[in-house]
């Protein structure tokens, strides 16, 4: 039996029923697809991120260091002399006052080099006032010497006027006048003579005097310094303090200089701190400072920059406005925020774990029910906030929480 040929209506009609067959179905799976994806749309809870409002106003600029809490005045005691340890009184922490003693040294030997020295100061005494006396009685010999030649040369000058008169009375020769005008002139040759050696004389002697004098002076200066090392070697406390360490270790040698202990002042405090030396010349002493410390904010000023680099870091020390805060102690970290510059008038949002330095950053800024991901660029910043240079529009809200988990996302839900 052979087949019937299909009529052009009966091929559409089933070409329909094919299409149908195969349309219902994926535009079904489309719908569903649409209605799973609003279902289930990411949201966020807006009491689980911190959220941030664009305003207006003053930027104080800063660049952070960190930095560590010291005590504002400390001082180390070393030995004044070689020698060792016999005797601690002290005990690292304790209270101490001014003259307290905190340890003893051996002075056995430092008494004999004293002595020692002290016998080589007085010979060295005498041995000045042996020359000053010898000097003196040399310059004084010398000067009677001199007031003798200057009487001889008078007589002299008397017997010569007498022979020119007696050679004009006919009483004396020729010969006679001459040889008393060349004894004149010989002895007042030698009394010249004899006044220059004797000023040449005590100019020498003034100055081999200053130089004994000195020499005298600078024993007699190492003496008393040596004397006060001695009496320094009963170490005590400087200024009521804390003893913060202290040598204890009995009948250990110690060379002159070495550390015998650490008293520091802990009613007070300071903050030492580091940063990169990228910022040098940035700021100064003088420069406004915020120290955070745990949960606490402290203000302050930098009190020096030490300009050697080490590390490829700077150090500089902050004074404290409140420097005797019951919160300090020495060792505690602290984030310390330098102001360099301020900006009057600048668009700004809250700093917080997000920001890196100035740059692009996707942020996700709220509107209605949603938050919606936008490109923002942003400029300099302080501890607390950062400039807002585009992106934002004074009155937006920001979410300044980490988003991390929602990068692939460009929209989300609030409720």
């Amino acid at each position: 039996m052979m087949d019937r040929k299909l009529s052009d209506k009966d091929v559409r009609r089933k070409k329909t029923i094919g299409y149908l067959k195969v349309g219902i179905p994926v535009a079904a799976i489309a719908v569903i697809s649409v209605i799973l994806a609003v279902a289930v749309q990411p949201e966020l809870k807006a009491d689980e991120v911190d959220v941030s409002e664009v305003r207006g106003g003053v930027l104080s600029v800063s660049v952070g260091a960190t930095g560590s809490v010291v005590p504002f005045y400390e001082e180390t005691v070393t030995s004044p002399i070689v020698s060792k340890i016999l005797e601690v009184y002290k005990k690292s922490g304790e209270q101490v006052h001014k003259g307290d003693t905190i340890l003893r040294l051996d002075l056995s030997t430092a008494n004999v080099d004293f002595q020692a020295e002290k016998d080589a100061l007085e010979i060295q005494k005498y041995q000045l006032e042996q020359y000053r006396a010898e000097a003196e009685s040399a310059l004084g010999d010398m000067e009677k010497q001199v007031a003798i030649d200057e009487m001889r040369l008078k007589r002299m000058e008397a017997l010569l006027v007498n022979e020119h008169y007696l050679d004009s009375i006919g009483g004396s020769t020729k010969d006679m006048v001459r040889q008393r005008e060349l004894d004149y002139e010989v002895a007042k040759l030698q009394l010249e003579q004899l006044k220059l050696n004797y000023e040449n004389r005590k100019k020498t002697t003034a100055s081999t005097l200053k130089v004994h004098e000195l020499e005298y002076s600078i024993a007699a200066g190492k003496l008393a310094l040596r004397q006060k090392e001695i009496g320094d070697a009963r170490i005590m406390a400087p200024f009521d303090a804390t003893l913060s360490w202290v040598n204890d270790q009995i009948g250990s040698g110690v060379v002159k200089g070495s550390q015998l202990a650490v008293l520091s002042d802990l009613t007070r405090f300071k903050v030492t701190a580091e940063i990169s030396d990228s910022f040098i010349g940035r700021f100064n002493a003088g420069s406004e400072v915020e120290v955070r410390i745990g949960g606490n904010t402290l203000t302050g000023t930098v009190a020096n920059v030490i300009p050697s680099v080490s590390n490829s870091r700077i150090t500089f020390t902050v004074f404290l406005d409140e420097s005797s805060d019951s919160r300090l102690r020495p060792g505690l970290k602290a984030d310390v925020y330098v102001v360099t510059s301020v900006k009057p008038d600048v668009l700004k949002i809250a700093n917080r774990a997000y920001y890196s330095g100035p740059g692009e950053y996707d942020l996700w800024v709220i509107g209605g029910k949603y938050a919606e991901k936008r490109t923002v660029l942003l400029g300099e910043s302080s501890s607390l906030e950062v400039e807002v240079i585009e992106g934002l529009h004074e009155g937006d809200k920001v979410i300044v929480s980490n988003m991390g988990e929602y990068r692939t996302k460009n929209r989300l839900k609030i409720r």
